[in-house]
């Protein structure tokens, strides 16, 4: 969902440019406050090649000619940045520039070593987009609305509070499909991990875990061969970790036709 920007108002704009250029520049953008005067300064960039400036103006309507003071103020901002001799200075508004409003800010590195440019509408977009994840972000109470318009308020994730109450309902769920074992779950990067847990002193009896597993001649040394024997043929609480060229394939059945088991990480 994109960002609504003819919308947001001045003050949520600075907020979310100013979270993408420092995600952009990971982490390098400093927006400067302006309480005390920017002195020209929105956001500030130091490289190694040297400063680089961004001036923000909530114009989501632009900056025509026939709009009084929209120029001159942006003329004004320019010059103060120069004060700082930038690399390169780039205007940021919310709007598609005309060929008369980008011609403008052109003329504005007439007689200047400063590189002039313009992040508009479209690269703001483009922009969130390569990082989709800060956009999310600012655009979740949208959603938000947007769900709760269709009645789909439950399909939203809103914050750590309600991701603990939607991982519990699902284990809840997830302890009603075999009715003599559980399934523990956890995720660790992209990887989720299930863990067999019984439901009674009989499990084993009336649902037995069985594994089969072939390995590869000789990929296994003698200790790797000893902690899978006392893990499965012990029942010892041991982490092993099979690396993938010590398999050729594995299989594990109960009655809900488990293929992960309690100590063993293949």
């Amino acid at each position: 969902m994109a960002i609504k920007w003819d919308r947001i108002g001045q003050v949520a704009f600075d907020r979310h440019v100013e979270a993408l250029l420092y995600r952009m520049y990971d982490g390098k953008a400093i927006a400067v406050n302006g309480r005390g005067g920017d002195q020209g300064i929105d956001v500030r960039v130091s490289t190694d090649a040297g400063l680089r400036i961004f001036q923000l103006k909530y114009h989501p309507d632009g900056f025509p000619g026939s709009y009084r003071g929209r120029r001159p103020a942006i003329k004004k901002s320019f010059l103060r940045a120069m004060q700082h001799d930038p690399l390169e200075w780039t205007l940021v508004v919310p709007c598609t520039l005309t060929g008369s409003e980008r011609a403008f800010v052109d003329r504005l590195a007439v007689g200047r070593r400063v590189k002039v440019s313009v992040m508009d509408r479209p690269a703001i977009d483009d922009a969130f987009a390569v990082h989709s994840s800060l956009e999310a972000t600012f655009t979740r109470d949208q959603a938000r609305e947007a769900a709760r318009d269709f009645g789909r308020e439950q399909a939203l994730l809103v914050d750590g509070d309600d991701l603990i109450e939607r991982v519990r309902a699902l284990g809840n769920r997830a302890d009603n499909i075999d009715p003599d074992w559980i399934w523990d779950f956890q995720r660790r990067g992209d990887t989720v991990i299930q863990t067999l847990r019984a439901q009674h002193a009989l499990d084993h009896e009336v649902s037995p875990v069985r594994l089969s597993l072939k390995t590869r001649p000789g990929a296994m040394d003698a200790g790797l061969t000893a902690a899978f024997t006392r893990s499965l043929g012990y029942g010892m609480a041991e982490e092993i970790e099979l690396p993938p060229d010590t398999t050729v394939h594995g299989t594990g059945t109960t009655s809900a036709d488990v293929t992960t088991f309690p100590g063993v990480s293949c």
